[in-house]
């Protein structure tokens, strides 16, 4: 080991020009509380294995800003001497860059470090690596078939890369080696690229946390935070590179925090901005012309495919229900929407290597996706007809023709909307409740699979009927999807209706009503407030007294379903 005398000194003791010590966090840096940074030697920097000979030995509960600040000056220093080998070392561009990969190693070590030990202090009993393992068990079984937007093999090596760390004390030192090794990368894009994974994992850990009741994940409320907090910061680190140039990652790290921020604090603006991001990344990537996607690697492009039909499902359910505005809308595209539903060879997203799943799981997942998101795109362009009419019919100057043609438009949506609403899939009138082929122990994951996209279907279905005949109310339309304008007529169609949407509610698995979080929750709160409105409008008093009695069941499920949106709303 090298005697401190002829060590370097570190850059904030020549600016200072006083004495320096040379260890990896020097005293005087220690004591003003600064970071301690040395120059970048012309040759490649020191080998991992000496790392040890400086790394600290105390536990992850004890990591002090000043311990974490020395541990990740020598990851970064092998990061960036690795990553900025093809720069000429004097160059300003080459500085420029070295600093700036420094920089950001640094922060994702402290982030990581932090979480790890927020982890081992809440949650003793469990390693962080098992508790990662579990989520994307729990998220491939009760979100992947709403959500088809992560690989679950890459997020298994992941986990494995970032949480199956040392665990015996006297593996302490090559427990932070592993994580400065963690982030070691040879060039730019490669760096970027490792942050981004342990970003999209962070995220799906958060948005699993905050989602699944307890008995599936005990402590979700211990640790829910904690990844959700270093999502959003590692996230920062890079943010700026990955709005520049974005991939598969850059649209399902922010629709999965979208979804976990919703659910944890009940604050939809926030969680509405982030996700219009990643309809404004989708749409910089075209991703709505099937010719963007050419020459893509399999697995980005499968999951590019689908986060772009999921965002898209996600704003035409805004426009039908009014929450936000918008930014995936057929007439903000540049050329006609050609993305097709599947790639004609599709890579899948389960991973086989844990239990034997009949490849075909994943194919029949897909086809009842876009049987859902058909319904709202149909669902909005009922809605978007009765707008357009509205908006000609309260014209002076329109002509009759042109008003009756839009009716007719209009009552042809209808019946599209109402042919595809009529035609429920085999898969919706028989439920699934044995499956033969599967071997035992994947057999109820499997059938939990099923079961909860058949649960997904149904409230879609059942609240876009709610939804286009409230439209049709407002816009004074009802003629137009067969109704007539009587207020005791359309009441009881309102009744109806909803009487339908709250018995799909209570027949289904309670459990699956909790994993569709506020999705679902939004959905019971607009029907909920209609039928309020109803209650409290100079119709009858059975029309009224019935009304209120489905809007206090409505009531009672999402006080059950603890939704910290409806408390937002409430209070």
């Amino acid at each position: 080991m090298t005697s401190p005398g002829k060590r370097q000194a570190c850059m904030e003791c020549r600016r200072r020009k006083v004495k320096c010590d040379g260890f990896p966090t020097c005293k005087n840096c220690h004591a003003a509380k600064a970071p301690c940074r040395y120059p970048i030697p012309q040759k490649r920097g020191p080998k991992p294995v000496k790392l040890l000979d400086h790394s600290p030995r105390e536990s992850l509960e004890s990591t002090s800003p000043a311990t974490a600040s020395s541990v990740e000056s020598g990851g970064a220093g092998h990061l960036v001497a690795r990553g900025s080998s093809y720069l000429a070392s004097n160059s300003p561009l080459a500085k420029s860059a070295i600093e700036l990969l420094g920089s950001q190693t640094q922060t994702a070590s402290q982030v990581h470090l932090d979480l790890l030990a927020g982890l081992l202090s809440e949650t003793p009993s469990h390693t962080a690596a098992s508790i990662a393992d579990h989520c994307i068990s729990l998220y491939t079984q009760y979100v992947f078939g709403a959500v088809p937007i992560c690989h679950e093999g890459r997020l298994r090596e992941t986990a494995n890369r970032f949480f199956n760390l040392p665990s015996s004390a006297d593996g302490l030192a090559d427990h932070h080696a592993r994580i400065w090794g963690s982030f070691a990368a040879d060039t730019e894009r490669e760096h970027i690229e490792i942050l981004r994974s342990l970003t999209l994992l962070t995220a799906l850990c958060a948005e699993v946390a905050y989602v699944v009741p307890e008995h599936l994940l005990p402590n979700k409320h211990l640790i829910g935070p904690l990844f959700l907090r270093a999502s959003r910061q590692t996230l920062r680190i890079y943010e700026d590179y990955d709005i520049e140039h974005p991939n598969y990652s850059s649209l399902s790290i922010r629709m999965l925090l979208s979804s976990a921020i919703q659910q944890a604090t009940g604050k939809q603006e926030v969680a509405f901005h982030i996700l219009n991001q990643a309809g404004l990344m989708a749409m910089q990537m075209r991703l709505y012309d099937e010719g963007s996607l050419a020459g893509l690697e399999p697995i980005e492009e499968n999951i590019l495919r689908n986060a772009f039909w999921q965002l898209y499902v996600c704003d035409k359910t805004a426009l039908v229900m009014k929450t936000r505005p918008v930014t995936i809308h057929e007439p903000l595209f540049e050329r006609e929407l050609t993305l097709k539903d599947h790639f004609q060879n599709p890579v899948p997203l389960f991973d086989r290597g844990q239990e034997q799943i009949d490849p075909g799981l994943e194919c029949q997942l897909l086809e009842r996706f876009h049987v859902i998101r058909r319904l709202w795109a149909l669902a909005a362009s009922v809605i978007q007809a009765m707008v357009s009419h509205s908006g000609r019919s309260s014209d002076p100057n329109n002509h009759t023709e042109i008003s009756s043609a839009s009716m007719a438009q209009v009552s042809e949506a209808y019946f599209e909307l109402i042919i595809l609403t009529n035609e429920s899939p085999a898969w919706v009138r028989s439920p699934v409740k044995s499956s033969s082929g599967v071997p035992h122990g994947a057999e109820q994951r499997l059938l939990d699979i099923l079961q909860r996209q058949r649960t997904t279907y149904l409230l879609n279905l059942h609240s876009i009927k709610v939804f286009v005949l409230n439209a049709a109310i407002q816009y004074g339309m009802t003629e137009a999807i067969g109704l007539s304008a009587d207020p005791l007529t359309i009441a009881t169609r309102q009744i109806e209706l909803a009487q339908d949407f709250l018995n799909v509610l209570e027949s289904v698995c309670f459990l699956h009503l909790q994993v569709e979080g506020e999705h679902c929750a939004e959905k019971i709160r607009h029907v909920g407030s209609l039928l309020l409105e109803l209650a409290h409008s100079g119709l009858n008093e059975a029309v009224k007294s019935q009304a209120n009695r489905c809007a206090m069941r409505l009531i009672d499920m999402l006080v059950r379903l603890d939704s910290r949106a409806s408390d937002v709303v409430g209070q």
